[in-house]
């Protein structure tokens, strides 16, 4: 009865002008909140509204509201406080039944939309991958929000999905097949609706071998990588990964074995031509997603039909442009090259490498040094030089990536190797997606520029003849703009070297003239020509 009387009538957002806006409830609607203002109120008659999830309490406000009825508020700050993101967060209510608040987080706080526009088309230009869903044709804007069901390039876990899904309606097919409804007009053909069930077991059957060759691939290099002496912190991952890779390559292995048993000759040689005939039974629509033609593609391993947030986190997505941004500084300084990308992960591990004349510019994003082997290495008095030196001549590491690092947080954004007449130089970085009202503010210790001059005295560059430790002004960290905002971090302690860039997404000319002095400081011979 309780669960009868109780019923939510309306809800209230903040707007852009910061003055509440009240509106009717409508259960399929998908309101917009402000990452600045992240909580959505609601006005219940009746009982109070209750989550179904035990952690997510809705708050019970003051506010005035008519007879019976009181105001709730469902925050979700602390949520994307830990994990920056945008799209739609939804929660599921036990009270009042069967109702769930729906709300589209758009960015406001750090980044405006404009900026995340341009930075995923900056991502998309530069690496030539979808850094989030496709543009939808009927609108201008994107959508982070897209039904997935199509049976184009979909991730392999989500792949693995459909296949399992679809099995049953393939079975039913066989058990309970289609016939003619008057005499039989052919002989020895079988008909279409039953034929399908071989092209769909084939089609099928090649996408689970091009998804398992992909991860067969990943599985290789992460591999590789756990065989490199690695932080304690970044192996519990690895391992996970490559567990859930093997379980996975295993499962792909066993639905093409089934899906190469229901095939069958006579019936492949049978045309298919999907009309209005497909559409009046339901396992004919279910197999026939294997032949739609691509709505979007995800590139991420939420393994749902339903994107229910973007494929990268703000946080992410930030780290990733810095990368782009500095490729597109050097480009403008008259270096030409290539961006090379991970076969697996396209949106991680990529790298630069740019020319001009014959000086160098290698940029490399995530490059995960590798660590120095401590139980290996001898001591000082017997090896007779320094520990970096003595782990590139004995170590493995990664040829492309030739980095090492002698403490366990030795995992920066960026690693810039600069190669000129003159020598060698190394510079390293990271990107913070921080607010200046609450980073380093109680402790300054905890602040950026401490983490990357912690980066840029213990990872080093293993070169041809040489280790190549960073510059020391080799530091740098990229906050979002304004550059104003981050001046009280510009003279600190221990790390006063480290210099902050801020561009921003729309346009960034302080930035860019911060960069180039840096660049300049290192390595004289870069002269750089500002346009």
């Amino acid at each position: 009865m309780a669960l009868a009387n109780s019923e939510i009538e309306a809800v209230r957002v903040k707007g852009e002008d910061g003055i509440p806006a009240q509106y009717e409830w409508k259960p399929s609607t998908w309101y917009i909140i402000r990452d600045d203002c992240p909580y959505l109120d609601i006005l219940v008659r009746g009982f109070n509204a209750q989550s179904t999830d035990k952690h997510t309490k809705l708050e019970q406000l003051t506010d005035v509201a008519p007879e019976g009825r009181s105001w709730q508020r469902w925050s979700f700050e602390k949520e994307i406080g830990r994990n920056r993101r945008f799209g739609e967060v939804t929660l599921s209510l036990k009270i009042p039944k069967d109702t769930v608040l729906r709300c589209y987080v758009v960015p406001t706080l750090l980044l405006s939309y404009r900026d995340v526009i341009a930075m995923i088309e900056d991502i998309e230009s530069e690496l030539g991958v979808s850094a989030t869903w496709d543009v939808i044709t009927e609108r201008t804007d994107r959508s982070w929000s897209r039904l997935g069901t199509s049976g184009g390039h979909v991730a392999a876990s989500e792949l693995v999905k459909f296949v399992d899904d679809e099995l049953r309606f393939a079975y039913s097919i066989r058990r309970d097949p289609f016939f003619e409804l008057g005499p039989r007009s052919r002989r020895n053909v079988p008909l279409p609706e039953n034929a399908i069930v071989s092209h769909w077991a084939t089609r099928r059957h090649d996408q689970l071998q091009h998804s398992g060759d992909k991860v067969a691939k990943e599985l290789q290099i992460l591999t590789h990588k756990v065989a490199r002496h690695n932080p304690g912190g970044r192996l519990p991952d690895l391992h996970r990964e490559i567990h859930r890779l093997r379980a996975l390559s295993r499962k792909i292995a066993e639905l093409q074995g089934t899906l190469s048993r229901l095939c069958d000759d006579v019936e492949l040689q049978t045309g298919i031509y999907p009309g209005p005939i497909f559409q009046r039974d339901y396992r004919l629509r279910q197999l026939l997603r294997a032949f739609a033609p691509r709505l979007s593609e995800a590139l991420s391993a939420i393994e749902s039909a339903r994107s229910h947030y973007p494929p990268i986190y703000l946080n992410t997505l930030w780290e990733l442009w810095g990368a782009v941004w500095l490729a597109k500084e050097f480009r403008r300084w008259g270096f030409v090259g290539s961006c090379f990308v991970n076969p697996v992960d396209m949106l991680h591990s990529c790298s630069w490498r740019l020319q001009r004349g014959d000086i160098v510019m290698e940029l490399d994003y995530e490059a995960e040094p590798a660590l120095i082997d401590y139980s290996r290495i001898p001591p000082a008095h017997d090896r007779g030089m320094p520990a970096l030196e003595w782990a590139a001549l004995n170590q493995e590491f990664d040829p492309n990536r030739p980095y090492f690092g002698s403490e366990e947080r030795c995992s920066p954004d960026y690693l810039i190797r600069i190669t000129t007449p003159a020598g060698r130089m190394l510079m390293v970085g990271d990107a913070c997606l921080a607010s200046p009202k609450h980073h380093g503010i109680t402790n300054r210790l905890d602040s950026k520029p401490y983490t990357v001059e912690n980066y840029r005295r213990t990872v080093g560059w293993a070169a041809e003849d040489q280790v190549v430790r960073c510059h020391p002004l080799g530091g740098f960290v990229l906050y979002p703009p304004p550059a104003e905002a981050w001046a009280y971090l510009q003279q600190l302690p221990g790390a006063s070297d480290c210099t902050l860039l801020c561009p921003s997404p729309l346009g960034a000319d302080e930035a860019s003239k911060r960069l180039a002095n840096l660049v300049i400081a290192i390595a004289p011979e870069v002269t750089i020509h500002q346009p």
